[in-house]
């Protein structure tokens, strides 16, 4: 995993995991929308995003993940949230282009089990905006994801739809939401 984030949550039905996420969009201010999930918002930082694009993968190996475009980051609180709110455990995990600086969080239910992330107000690709990476040379993020056996290590949004799953992977959702 380099240069991008992901939502991983620990259900056998995606479908849960969709209604959960439609949930906490529409309780942060965001309507569903239909659109292409190419017409993303130009703002990458999540906080100022106006339009919201995700895709839902179907469980893999008991795990559910989801992507944001434009795949560099991922909500933290949006994790915790959706643990809390299904009583099941999530992975929050974003990955620095250099692979060394990443942050990540282990939630199960409300309860943090771990988390690793510091955060930082800076402009980023001309937008100012918080980043969570924090420098971590002992363990790396491939070694975490192997710990937890999380599918589609190396998978992000842009390359999600630009269609390179393995065949085998079902009908991936794409969700838009717009406030």
């Amino acid at each position: 995993m380099n240069n991008s984030g992901a939502i991983y949550i620990e259900h056998p039905d995606h479908h849960a995991v969709i209604s959960e996420l439609s949930r906490q969009m529409q309780a942060r201010g965001f309507v569903a929308v239909e659109r292409d999930p190419t017409d993303c918002d130009p703002r990458i930082m999540i906080p100022a995003k106006r339009l919201r694009h995700f895709l839902v993968m179907p469980a893999v190996a008991g795990w559910v993940v989801i992507w944001e475009d434009p795949g560099y980051f991922a909500e933290r609180p949006l994790a915790q949230a959706l643990a809390a709110n299904l009583g099941r455990r999530a992975i929050w995990i974003e990955v620095s282009g250099n692979g060394v600086s990443w942050a990540y969080g282990h939630y199960d239910g409300s309860t943090t089990l771990d988390e690793q992330y510091s955060e930082v107000k800076v402009p980023y690709y001309g937008e100012y905006g918080s980043i969570f990476f924090a420098f971590n040379p002992e363990h790396t993020p491939e070694e975490f994801i192997a710990k937890f056996g999380l599918p589609y290590d190396s998978y992000d949004y842009a390359r999600v739809v630009a269609g390179d799953l393995p065949a085998a992977t079902g009908a991936v959702v794409h969700l838009a939401f717009e406030k």
